[in-house]
């Protein structure tokens, strides 16, 4: 794609689990889904584990709710290069609102926005801004059994280099998941499946993806989290014929401040492999990430 990109996962806040992520992407010749980020786990994973802010009294009050995160973190290969690394020092504040409401015993409804803003310590040309959300309708049989979704996602971002946009796209997804507690609750499994046809301008980044995540997290001590994560993603560029396959293997240190803030930290190791040799790289990062809940 024209461009350097970038997409979120946003806050990640589950019971038991708090890891704050965001995907980055900087060279011309990688997509919106690659690059850093400390967790992958959908932020619909706060729904399935239940959420670990104090509980609210019911109204419309209660499905409205927020997330300010700073993520600082350490990249080695900042323009996502294949052929040479150039490590920098990201600086990412995200501001995210969220709307959950149950509909009715089997449905939910959840929407989220983002405001986003990464720029680069030495590379300063691949700084950018923007906007990011995404909506879903999900479905449980029963309370305990798998979370299916169907919902859709758009972004738009703005270079600080030239002022102009980036990117932007918009595409319909659908996915699955589940979540499972061991331990009374210590240990929790995750594993789901994302699917995205992403429809962009400009048109180079239009793609479909499928992406499988799993996850462990820990519970230490009663405000002390460990989590490690494996994720894969297939991406087929239909414009000109680009495959890619990334993996990304890492793993989180969570810290409960308050019942509202926490600190993570994390690191990971990203590989993208490509039939586009210039779309090939690979990345090490590692970093902190503060988060506030309201």
């Amino acid at each position: 794609m024209n461009g350097r990109h970038f997409g979120s996962f946003g806050v990640m806040i589950a019971a038991l689990l708090l890891a704050a992520g965001s995907r980055v992407s900087a060279d011309t010749n990688q997509d919106l889904e690659g690059g850093t980020f400390s967790s992958p786990l959908p932020a619909k994973v706060q729904e399935d584990l239940g959420d670990i802010r104090p509980a609210e009294s019911a109204g419309i009050r209660s499905y409205f709710h927020g997330e300010a995160t700073v993520n600082g973190q350490y990249v080695s290969n900042a323009p996502l290069y294949h052929s040479r690394d150039q490590a920098d020092f990201l600086i990412a504040p995200v501001l995210q609102g969220n709307f959950s409401a149950p509909l009715n015993q089997n449905f939910r409804i959840n929407a989220d926005a983002r405001i986003e803003d990464f720029t680069y310590a030495s590379h300063q040309d691949l700084g950018f801004w923007g906007f990011s959300g995404d909506t879903d309708l999900e479905y449980r049989y029963k309370p305990t059994w798998p979370r299916m979704f169907v919902g859709v996602e758009p972004y738009y971002y703005f270079s600080y280099a030239t002022g102009d946009r980036l990117t932007s796209a918009i595409g319909p997804v659908a996915g699955v998941d589940q979540t499972v507690s061991l331990d009374r609750g210590k240990t929790l499994l995750f594993a789901g499946y994302h699917f995205g046809q992403y429809f962009s301008t400009p048109n180079i980044d239009t793609r479909q993806s499928h992406t499988v995540t799993v996850s462990l997290t820990q519970q230490l001590r009663h405000d002390l989290y460990a989590q490690v994560y494996w994720q894969l993603q297939y991406s087929d560029y239909m414009v000109y014929g680009r495959d890619e396959l990334r993996d990304v293997e890492g793993l989180s240190l969570i810290h409960q401040l308050t019942p509202q803030a926490f600190v993570s930290l994390f690191a990971n190791y990203v590989d993208n492999a490509s039939n586009n040799s210039l779309a090939k790289y690979t990345s090490v990062n590692a970093g902190v990430s503060v988060v506030f809940q309201y």
